[in-house]
Order: C-alpha cells, then sequence, then structure tokens
C-alpha cells in the first residue's frame, strides 16, 4: 500500500492542505474511458468554505501536474467530506460506530453487494459488523471487500 497511487497522491497533498489549516479526510482517484477525476475532501474544525477549496486548488494543480502521477487530462475538485462523507479508514468507521452507513462490497456477502444499517463494531481483526435494515440481521463484513463506505445522513437531528 505504501507505493499506491492514493498513498503517493495522499503524501503530496496533505502538507498543502494542512497549510491551509484544514485536514485531508481523504482523496479518490477514478480513472474513465475519456477522462480521470482527483476528488480531495479536506475538513476543518470551523466547516471548510467554498473560497479556501478554491485556493487549495490553485495551489495544488501546478503541484500535481509537476508531480505527473496521474493522467495529465483530470479534474481536480477540492470540497467538503459532507454529510453524507465516505469513510476512507478503519480509524474513520470506529469514529462512525452507531451511525447508519452503507456499504459496497467487492464480492457479494449472502448474494449481497449493497448493506445499509447501524454500524456496530469495527472489530481487532478490522472486520466490520453491520446491522442492516432490510434483512434484519448482522453482517459480518472484512474491511478488505469494503469497496466503498459512506455515512448516511441523519436529516431528522437538523430539525
Amino acid at each position: 500500500m505504501a507505493g499506491s497511487l492514493e498513498q503517493k497522491l495522499h503524501e503530496l497533498v496533505a502538507p498543502i492542505v494542512a497549510s491551509y489549516g484544514l485536514t485531508l479526510w481523504g482523496l479518490r482517484y477514478r480513472q474513465g474511458s475519456s477522462s480521470a477525476h482527483l476528488q480531495i475532501f479536506v475538513e476543518g474544525e470551523d466547516g471548510v468554505d467554498a473560497d479556501v477549496c478554491g485556493e487549495i486548488t490553485n495551489a495544488l494543480s501546478p503541484l500535481l501536474d509537476s508531480a505527473d502521477l496521474i493522467d495529465p487530462a483530470y479534474i481536480l475538485e477540492v470540497s467538503s467530506p459532507g454529510l453524507d462523507r465516505i469513510l476512507f479508514t478503519q480509524d474513520q468507521l470506529h469514529q462512525s460506530l452507531g451511525q447508519e452507513v452503507t456499504l459496497s462490497l467487492k464480492m457479494a456477502s449472502e448474494n449481497r453487494k449493497k448493506l445499509q444499517g447501524k454500524l456496530m463494531a469495527v472489530e481487532e481483526d478490522g472486520s466490520i459488523v453491520i446491522h442492516d435494515k432490510s434483512a434484519d440481521k448482522d453482517f459480518v463484513v472484512a474491511y478488505e471487500n469494503i469497496s466503498l463506505a459512506r455515512i448516511v445522513p441523519d436529516f431528522s437531528s437538523l430539525l
């Protein structure tokens, strides 16, 4: 993992984000047939505004171009992780215990590739326990089998 593209991008991007007093929540690089897309999610104690995201974009763009790690034709997006934030790490999953999440799986578990429910546990071996709403049962999923984990926002708490 140390030499992965995401890790190299993380090492390049994190210090720039930190220089704005923010933390790098995570990043996602997707290569399509005609273009690539690099999403960088940043977070701060007082939130993140669009102006700062624009400044970070302007600072990162030439740095990423000169590092030549990704396809020259790419879209760079810097934003807050949002309420429906992607959970990139086991630590982020652990911090989200008790919340509702969706998990997209690489390999099906009991013929299901998508689970949604309450995140019950992050075990020492790295497996995740989720109480799936539609099946009304607990699923144990290996961390390595998760292609995408995302918080399901609870908008009722905002009313």
